[in-house]
């Protein structure tokens, strides 16, 4: 239609200027046709450059198909360093001509850097799954695999390799034969415990191929034993379960070794040991449910609670003045302030004792009276009820939750929420907003923050034991629930220390996840601020320091040590606003990872499976050769070539512009020659 437009206003253009009659001109009818050919070719190519027209043509190419090579770079595969790097370079010199990509992978998968087998976990799925996104958009040939096919993260790679549209070339190495082993398996426990108090251990043990031995178990609290038992082994596959209880001595971070001394002819003895580290604190903080009556509300968060020894509930249903705030380091309030005046004058006595407070809106709250109480929170009144399901924030920073639990939550039953606008504070901070019917709000759902130096949480709306029920029926498990029951407690719960200056972080990380610290700093107004800066210094255990400065996020801080060796570490952090310095301390532990040494045995069957499923196969250490030949003539890694259709503007097309110009010169050049100026 563009070019249909461009043609006639050329053909006007040149009519219009050449429309004298062949009698009229000096020129010959021929000349006449010539000139206003010219004419009409530099109009048109004019007007379709003033119209930004694009021509289509067909492009070819030649696309080379990507081959990669993934290398397990887990601990597991520490004793064949020197095989797996030869047949390395062997893959790498031999299929030259394809210029293949290697992939580093344990618990996360990489690009670059050099095998070290130093990788706590092997995840597999993970490798397949970073392949499928990042090689979207190009043509995999092939995935030569390197590897034992132990895995100990993520999904079963038999499994994921059900997603891949491409094949698949494994090589195992390692040892498949059984060996005489006793093995830690596993050692469960809670990650806190109470001073001079038992707690449980659970301990599964593992014998390969040692019938009628004996084994010794020990525990020690740093140096000294504090259990001790003889196992007789019953079979040459054999696996026992210990239940027993320990009791701390002191106060802080309390380390435990769990240790199975050598049997006969036993050659692995890297799963013999397991250290665990337990947080001894010296009493319980409590936590009150105070409430119109019982509710499945209150019971949900209970259940969820139960698993933490480090707190104690009470439910409290009646208003008596003789209650004591001060005996509570958590107030979990639900649906009040209700109708009566004494619920009113029992929530300004909250208020006002600074004790942190979660609010739970329901059908029985007095909303206009709630509104009076200045809590953070403002709800227009509203005389109906809406069912609201939960939209998380991704950008939530209070405390760290998972960003697929997130996305898990959205799914969980509605909510029964007052239908109107909800305002908040400036300081808090909203987890979820309301979602009703599918279509997203920004009504705040559930927030967190701290209000004049005060902690404070909202859930505004009733029904929340629904989800725990959910979240079971889901996958069996209440862990989704309980995780963001235990997070939202553990922020909102006053520390004996807290003031304007305050650190929050795990008492125990993984040493292969990163130690992340938040740190907040309150001026005299409370008011968040973050102009100094704060430094703190690290202490490993072994006299090691670490010095640092948080990074300014928003009106807070956040740093990120990344990864630290295994070990406890004590810190302090310093900082200085106006004349008023600050400082607070603390400890955690760095727990060591020890699963990659609990199964040696290498399992050629994951690898075959994944071959086999996705039309590859599997090879030995001593076929690369042969691989290498498969590959070559494998017709998925050779060139194919690619049609596309290529739009390009007549703007982008420079050499146009100079065949208008040679149009336009050549027209006025026969003008003047022909005598027609």
């Amino acid at each position: 239609m563009l070019l249909l437009l461009c043609a006639t206003v050329a053909g006007i253009f040149s009519f219009i200027l050449y429309r004298k009659s062949k009698q009229d001109s000096p020129l010959t009818s021929t000349q006449i046709k010539a000139l206003s050919a010219l004419r009409f070719l530099s109009v048109f190519l004019i007007a379709a450059l003033f119209l930004q027209l694009a021509v289509q043509h067909i492009k070819h190419r030649q696309q080379k198909p990507e081959l990669l090579i993934g290398v397990d770079n887990s601990e597991s595969l520490r004793p064949y360093r020197d095989e797996l790097l030869a047949a390395i370079d062997q893959l790498k010199n031999g299929l030259k001509a394809y210029e293949p990509e290697i992939l580093l992978f344990d618990s996360e998968t990489s690009k670059s850097g050099d095998a070290d087998f130093t990788g706590k976990r092997s995840d597999y799925s993970n490798l397949l799954d970073e392949v499928n996104q990042n090689y979207i958009s190009s043509n995999v040939g092939a995935l030569v695999l390197l590897g034992d096919g132990i895995f100990n993260a993520g999904t079963d790679p038999s499994f994921a390799a059900e997603s891949v549209n491409y094949p698949i070339y494994s090589i195992g190495f390692g040892d498949t034969t059984l060996h005489t082993d006793a093995a830690i398996r596993n050692v469960l426990t809670n990650s806190s415990a109470f001073l001079d108090q038992h707690f449980p251990v659970q301990l599964d043990l593992g014998f390969t191929k040692a019938a009628g031995q004996i084994a010794n178990l020990t525990i020690q609290e740093s140096s000294k034993t504090v259990y001790s038992k003889a196992i007789r082994i019953q079979s040459d596959n054999y696996f026992f379960t210990e239940n027993l209880s320990l009791k701390p001595s002191s106060e802080g971070i309390v380390n435990y070794t769990v240790r199975l001394e050598p049997i006969s002819d036993e050659q692995n003895l890297a799963n013999n040991t397991y250290e665990f580290s337990v947080n001894v604190i010296s009493e319980k903080q409590q936590i009150l449910f105070l409430a119109r009556g019982p509710h499945p509300d209150l019971g949900a968060i209970s259940q969820a609670l139960e698993g933490n020894t480090k707190y104690e509930t009470e439910l409290i249903t009646s208003f008596s003045s003789e209650l004591d705030f001060a005996d509570y380091d958590l107030v979990v309030v639900h649906q009040l302030p209700d109708a009566s005046p004494q619920s009113l004058v029992l929530m300004e006595r909250l208020l006002q004792s600074r004790r942190p407070a979660l609010f739970i809106v329901g059908k029985e709250t007095a909303i206009s009276v709630f509104n009076t109480l200045q809590t953070g929170i403002q709800i227009q009144q509203s005389t109906s009820f809406e069912q609201v399901t939960a939209q998380v924030q991704n950008q939530f920073s209070l405390f760290r939750f998972d960003p697929t639990q997130m996305s898990e939550l959205q799914n969980l039953p509605p909510l029964l929420v007052p239908f109107s606008d909800v305002t908040l504070h400036p300081a808090m901070e909203v987890f979820a907003t309301q979602s009703i019917q599918s279509i997203k709000t920004d009504r705040p759902l559930i927030a967190y923050g701290r209000i004049d130096g005060k902690k404070r949480g909202f859930i505004a709306g009733e029904g929340i034991w629904r989800w725990r029920i959910h979240s079971y029926l889901n996958d069996r498990s209440h862990s989704l629930f309980d995780e963001l029951v235990q997070k939202s407690i553990n922020y909102l719960i006053l520390k004996p220390n807290e003031d304007d200056f305050n650190l929050f972080w795990e008492t125990e990380y993984n040493e292969d996840e990163p130690v992340i610290i938040q740190a907040e700093l309150f001026n005299k107004s409370f008011e968040l601020d973050n102009s100094p800066d704060v430094e703190i210094e690290f202490t490993h255990e072994n006299g090691q320091k670490y010095l640092a400065v948080f990074d300014k996020i928003n009106d807070k801080y956040q740093l990120n040590m990344g990864r630290l060796p295994a070990g406890n570490y004590a810190f302090s952090a310093q900082s200085m606003l106006g004349d008023t310095n600050y400082s607070e301390s603390g400890s955690f532990s760095v727990s060591k990872i020890q699963i990659e040494g609990i199964e040696t045995e290498a399992n050629f069957q994951v690898l075959s499976q994944m071959a086999y499923k996705t039309g590859g196969d599997f090879f030995l250490p001593d076929q690369i050769d042969e691989l290498i030949r498969r590959l070559e003539q494998n017709a998925s890694l050779q060139s194919r070539k690619i049609e596309q259709q290529v739009y390009q503007e007549f703007l982008s097309m420079k050499w146009l512009f100079f065949i208008i110009l040679f149009l336009l010169a050549l027209e006025w050049f026969l003008r003047k020659f022909w005598g027609i100026y």
